[in-house]
């Protein structure tokens, strides 16, 4: 009898009035003597719970199956990162070093498809990612060696500085510092002669190629110096001349400066380039003989020929009795 009171109630439950809802009774009608017992409500109530459950998980089943599909949260990527994090560290502790970065490296999510090169003017920037060596969707950002990538672009000609960056997942960037020339340095080699850019540290760092820009002052003889330290001593009071003429005052631009020479006493003779005159600058203190020049050539363009002057000097001398400057003038004598 009690199989049969629960098969009643089952259909009763099931009942479909349409197509697509389920319908059910608020009330439960129990017939018999045995519906006053408390062990019979005692069971009813719990199937009434039962009963009210289904009903939840049905209509939570037709909202659910009405609602758009959802894209995966972004966080996702940051789990995959994370675990591997984790699991990598554990595969090399017990022996599967190369495994793990065969592994790696075949993670699509972290090839890199971008790469970023910042910091190029005189520098191709196709040269650049050349001496990068990455390769858009196959080099993994993970087996990346940043340091080994920066040596390689360090090599390029006109780099001072590289700075290698990954940017997760799937992005490269590259910063890198030109070298700045200050001057054109001659030197003889085995097929003759050649220029080369030094920067503001006397340092050279390239070869003038066919075509470059060589609109710089020409450092010649430093090089024939036999001795080291007189050539180190000419070299920085060079550098210290060049470092005032690029300061760029009106009576004597950089632009203005032709050649650089240095004797073989390691003395400094400056050349301009409208001028054909030699000025001697002697081998030391050039800062203050460089303020006198200006002085002097200040004075001379205040006049009304001072350029007619300038052309018939047959040339000037620095280091005249210490504090004082000679200026030679053609057919003076």
């Amino acid at each position: 009898m009690l199989l049969t009171k629960f098969k009643n109630f089952f259909a009763t439950a099931f009942r479909r009035k349409k197509p697509g809802y389920a319908s059910f009774s608020s009330d439960l009608h129990i017939r018999g003597a045995a519906a006053e017992t408390g062990q019979n409500k005692s069971r009813l109530d719990f199937l009434a719970k039962i009963r009210r459950k289904i009903q939840g998980k049905k209509r939570e089943y037709q909202k659910e199956y009405s609602r758009p599909v959802r894209k995966k949260p972004v966080y996702v990527k940051l789990v995959i990162l994370l675990l591997v994090i984790m699991v990598v560290p554990l595969g090399w502790m017990y022996g599967g070093g190369e495994k793990v970065r065969q592994g790696l490296h075949s993670i699509s999510l972290f090839k890199v498809t971008k790469i970023e090169i910042a910091g190029c003017t005189a520098v191709n920037k196709e040269k650049i990612l050349d001496a990068s060596a990455i390769a858009l969707h196959q080099t993994s950002l993970l087996t990346l060696d940043t340091s080994q990538i920066a040596s390689h672009i360090a090599a390029v000609p006109w780099v001072a500085q590289v700075d290698v960056k990954r940017s997760w997942p799937a992005k490269v960037q590259i910063t890198i510092e030109e070298n700045a020339p200050v001057a054109l340095l001659h030197s003889a080699n085995a097929e003759g002669s050649q220029l080369q850019y030094i920067d503001a540290k006397g340092i050279a760092f390239t070869s003038v190629t066919p075509g470059a820009e060589i609109d710089f002052p020409v450092v010649t003889g430093l090089m024939e110096l036999p001795d080291q330290q007189l050539k180190e001593k000419a070299l920085a009071e060079i550098l210290i001349f060049l470092r005032k003429v690029r300061g760029n005052d009106p009576h004597l631009p950089a632009q203005s400066v032709s050649e650089l020479h240095v004797t073989s006493s390691g003395e400094m003779v400056v050349y301009l380039v409208e001028y054909p005159f030699p000025i001697f600058f002697g081998n030391g203190n050039t800062k203050e003989k460089y303020s006198r020049l200006i002085q002097v050539l200040r004075t001379l363009y205040k006049k009304p020929n001072g350029k007619e002057l300038l052309s018939q000097i047959k040339y000037i001398q620095m280091n005249y009795l210490n504090d004082k400057v000679l200026v030679v003038e053609s057919g003076s004598g």
